[in-house]
């Protein structure tokens, strides 16, 4: 029989166990080299999976939201305006040959308060018994419970516990500018609707949700599942039914819509995850390089025993998987903390639109992924040992008082540069040539900042040989001596300080072109009025009240100027949710200025307040392939019309697309005359506040659920809304400065404390504590001063680039601005830290002993 392990000892030459025991042996002798490896591969993995998972979370939750409620839904016939359509068409939809089930569901967006008062967007859900029929996660554990919900509503678990509320208790629902009380029927957890409960929902049983909002008798949309070969059908004939009137496509289209509107987000996410995950595999990488001098001595030790190479490389590979599994999995908990703490919030623009929950999984290949990087880190650093392999001469590495293999020898660092430079020319080829392969130039710039640092180094050394020549009794010349001795780290620390100043420059610039853009298109959009009036937050502006008495009412108060309406609404147009604008024609302009990318801009304001025209945003402009005098045919409540093109603009921060038209248009194809916000012009002589309260006494005796803001107020909603959107971008730029500063500081430190003994060769040449800590504060300077001089200037390119992506692929206004002091900022911070976490290991190695010179 033969022995257990017999084939691992075939495949390796070295039994299982025997590999755990020179481990064990190996983590005895070294445990302080091998946690602080374990610790830089950890940060490394948790910066990969952090950025991983904030990057994948959004549709993905969507997703699971959205079949929850479908079920076995197959087509959705729905709504093109807020008003919905009479029940009736839908009982119709139902007794179509081939349909099963049909479900007709009344979706509105309301605000809902609790006890611990504040106002939350939600979306009102009105559905009948029939939709338990569909099987959905979120309905099959209902059955005859939605009975339960009559005369009242039920919330999901977690927004009960946001406004503080629970079964039996009252709360407010604002539904048109309009307060309702209404009793929490019933409170549901994950076990009864699944991932709906921690969704923005408010669900009712139809006649109730049809009264809160005003609807009586109408839905906006139907749930069908057909018959088994029968989807073909029922498709066709509801299409015939809808009469070019309503919408008919995949129950899960939602999903469509969802993915389109967040792509320029996740665009955005994703240009700047690039440069994180780059760095974050640097920082596992450059923990296992300050084990590498001590692992070439563990194998010309081990061979010098009589391992053979076979033997030496299992024992290699071995310890590297188990130290890289090991930080990992440490990595992982690590890095989902940060994206639960960072990044967890979804962009609130696109909770107006979409009912999407902020629940956050890891699917097994992220997890797969993070690991693997730390892993394969572990991995890479057991190279230069196995290649010592090749070597006749066991014991050279023994012999070596310093750190073998560290030498970069000219020629090399001047391959490296002339293929830095073509890097970077690549790069900005690629990114004029196609806008869309930014992210590629983007990547390339971080190759190019790795392969300039070893010229780089010999510049700098060169350019400072001749001062510290010059200057007596200066450190200098020792700290140049020292960056030249330890090359290859010296190109490490100097390549992670540079990328790091890179990112968070390009990365940091890019987000500030984008608010800069936005804040400017807010201001444009808004400065219209003095003060507005408007139903919740929603800075949309598209969910409609009635206020006719009150309107005209405040169009005769003293102190007002003007009363305008102003109309919107999100509109399904192929896979784009488009945010639909209508000014009225005496606004003072149609278009704001600084949003126009093509056209001009008095003639744009005069077509549009003529009507029949429409002023479109740049994405969908390039995907129609128009131009400005082209037409685009809109589906419209009153069929399909044809509008011409006045002007193609930014997308004024919807990032799905934006079209404008005037209300005279609006009115008549979307059946509508009530308004979705009011727009106030005051009298000379009237402030801001005075007017806001002559605004707030006509109107809110009729509607108290509607908000009345001033100027300056509603600027600053929106504004904080644009901020939390790009919330996500700021904290990765701000994650991996702080993450690459300390990892420095812990190579720099690492460095410093295996120099000990020749600073303490050096003591015992005369130097001084002073002198020998002024040294390694030099040494450290120059090597961050460089990597941060050589990222900032790329940086700046990469900004250029990032910003010139964004205008043309996501259609955000984000035009190019170089930041001076933000770039002074990115590198105060990280110098700063840097030294001052190498303050501490500097002064404690300075003090070594002289005599530890013999011993080592």
């Amino acid at each position: 029989m033969k022995p257990r392990g017999s084939l691992a000892y075939r495949l390796l030459g070295v039994r299982p166990g025997a590999l755990l025991e020179l481990y064990r042996y190996r983590l005895r002798h070294h445990v302080a080299e091998e946690l602080l490896a374990g610790a830089g591969i950890a940060v490394g993995v948790a910066l990969v999976f952090g950025v991983l998972l904030a990057n994948g979370s959004l549709t993905g939750q969507a997703g699971r939201l959205v079949h929850a409620v479908i079920g076995s839904a197959r087509l959705d016939l729905s709504a093109r305006s807020v008003d919905g359509f009479p029940e009736s068409l839908a009982e119709a939809a139902g007794r179509l040959p081939g349909v099963q089930v049909a479900s007709p569901v009344l979706r509105e967006d309301v605000a809902v308060a609790g006890p611990r008062g504040g106002r939350r967007l939600v979306q009102l859900i009105g559905v009948t018994a029939s939709l338990t029929a569909l099987e959905s996660e979120a309905t099959r554990n209902l059955g005859a419970g939605t009975l339960i919900l009559s005369g009242g509503v039920g919330l999901p678990g977690g927004l009960a516990s946001a406004i503080g509320t629970r079964a039996g208790r009252p709360v407010e629902l604002i539904s048109g500018g309009q307060i309702e009380h209404v009793d929490v029927r019933a409170v549901f957890g994950n076990q009864t609707i699944g991932p709906v409960a921690e969704s923005p929902v408010v669900v009712a049983l139809l006649p109730s949700a049809q009264q809160l909002t005003g609807h009586p008798g109408r839905v906006t949309e139907v749930f069908i599942r057909p018959k088994p070969g029968a989807q073909g059908m029922v498709e066709r004939e509801l299409r015939r039914l809808a009469a070019g009137r309503l919408d008919v496509g995949p129950a899960d289209g939602e999903l469509r819509l969802l993915d389109e509107a967040a792509q320029p987000v996740e665009q955005s996410t994703r240009l700047f995850a690039a440069v994180g995950l780059v760095v974050g595999v640097m920082l596992a990488l450059n923990a296992m390089i300050l084990t590498v001098p001590d692992r070439r001595r563990f194998v010309a030790e081990i061979r010098r025993q009589g391992f053979t190479s076979r033997q030496v490389i299992a024992i290699l590979a071995s310890q590297a998987a188990l130290l890289g599994l090991a930080s990992s999995f440490v990595g992982i908990a690590l890095g989902y903390a940060l994206a639960r703490l960072l990044f967890h919030e979804v962009p609130l623009i696109l909770t107006f639109a979409f009912p999407i929950s902020s629940q956050q999984s890891a699917s097994a290949m992220t997890v797969l992924a993070a690991v693997g990087c730390g892993v394969l880190a572990a991995l890479c650093a057991q190279l230069p040992p196995a290649l010592d392999l090749r070597s006749k001469a066991i014991d050279e590495p023994l012999r070596r008082p310093g750190e073998p293999g560290q030498s970069i020898d000219r020629a090399t660092a001047a391959r490296l540069g002339v293929l830095g430079v073509l890097l970077v020319l690549g790069a900005i080829a690629i990114a004029l040539a196609a806008p869309s392969l930014t992210i590629l130039g983007g990547i390339l710039l971080v190759a190019a900042v790795l392969c300039l640092v070893p010229a780089l180094i010999a510049s700098i050394v060169a350019a400072l040989t001749p001062i510290g020549d010059r200057l007596r009794g200066s450190m200098l010349p020792l700290a140049l001596s020292e960056v030249r001795a330890t090359a290859t780290r010296s190109v490490v620390v100097v390549g992670i300080a540079a990328v790091a100043v890179y990112g968070s420059v390009a990365m940091q610039g890019a987000r500030h072109d984008l608010i800069r853009g936005l804040d400017n298109a807010v201001v444009d959009y808004l400065d219209t009025a003095d003060v507005w009036v408007t139903t919740s937050n929603n800075t949309l502006n598209v969910v409609p009240f009635e206020l006719k008495a009150a309107q005209t009412k405040l169009a005769h108060t003293s102190g007002v100027a003007a009363v305008r309406a102003y109309q919107g609404a999100l509109m399904d147009f192929d896979a784009r949710r488009l945010w639909l604008r209508a000014r009225s024609p005496s606004a003072p302009r149609m278009l704001e200025p600084s949003q126009m990318l093509s056209g001009e801009l008095t003639l744009a304001n005069r077509r549009l307040r003529a009507g029949g025209w429409s002023a479109i945003s740049s994405a969908l402009a390039a995907e129609l392939h128009l131009r400005v005098g082209d037409s685009i045919r809109l589906p419209t409540p009153s069929g399909v019309e044809r509008f011409g093109v006045a002007a193609i603009t930014t997308n004024i921060g919807w990032t799905p697309g934006a079209i404008t038209i005037n209300t005279n248009d609006y009115r008549r194809l979307w059946r509508s005359a009530s308004p979705t916000a009011l727009e106030v012009e005051l009298r000379p002589g009237i402030g801001p506040q005075q007017g806001r309260r002559i605004v707030a006494r006509a109107i809110l005796g009729q509607r108290p659920g509607l908000l009345v803001q001033t100027l300056a107020e509603r600027e600053a909603v929106y504004k904080a809304s644009v901020n939390q959107g790009l919330k996500s971008l700021g904290e990765i730029s701000t994650l991996l400065l702080v993450a690459s500063a300390l990892a420095i500081a812990a190579t720099i430190s690492a460095a410093i404390w295996q120099r000990r003994a020749q600073l303490a060769t050096l003591k015992a040449q005369g130097f001084v504590r002073r002198q020998l800590l002024r040294e390694l504060l030099l040494e450290s300077a120059i090597l961050l001063v460089g990597g941060g001089l050589l990222g900032a200037v790329l940086g700046v390119l990469g900004h250029a680039l990032a910003s010139r992506w964004l205008q043309a692929t996501t259609g955000f206004p984000a035009p190019f601005a170089f930041g001076g002091v933000q770039v002074l900022l990115v590198f105060g911070v990280l110098a700063g830290v840097s030294l001052v976490a190498i303050a501490l290991p500097g002064y404690s190695a300075a003090k070594v002993s002289p005599s530890r010179t013999y011993q080592w």
